[in-house]
């Protein structure tokens, strides 16, 4: 999987300051997209552990609220390959926070 850019603190995609990833890949191609160049899976970087990492890292500080995933889209199969894993490990690490 390609993300096309990781936000350690967003205020406009979701409940408080959150963390959020686009991922790459869409297959809708909704009329007025607002993030086109996310269609193409081919789009942005490759999704490594090492960025697995940072949107844990990110994720840590208390006045973080939450993870938001957007695309792109992220429930295209071949996005949830490496998106489960993700929330998984979210959910184990930071379980706690309300949000999460």
């Amino acid at each position: 999987m390609n993300y096309g850019s990781l936000r350690g603190t967003d205020i406009a995609n979701g409940e408080g300051v959150r963390v959020t990833l686009f991922v790459s890949g869409c297959t809708h191609h909704c009329k007025n997209c607002f993030n086109p160049e996310t269609w193409n899976f081919c789009y942005g970087k490759p999704f490594t552990k090492e960025v697995e990492d940072e949107v844990i890292k990110l994720l840590e500080p208390d006045y973080i609220q939450g993870l938001t995933l957007l695309g792109g889209e992220p429930m295209e199969p071949q996005n949830q390959e490496a998106l489960l894993p993700l929330v998984k490990r979210v959910r184990e690490v930071y379980g706690n926070k309300k949000n999460i």
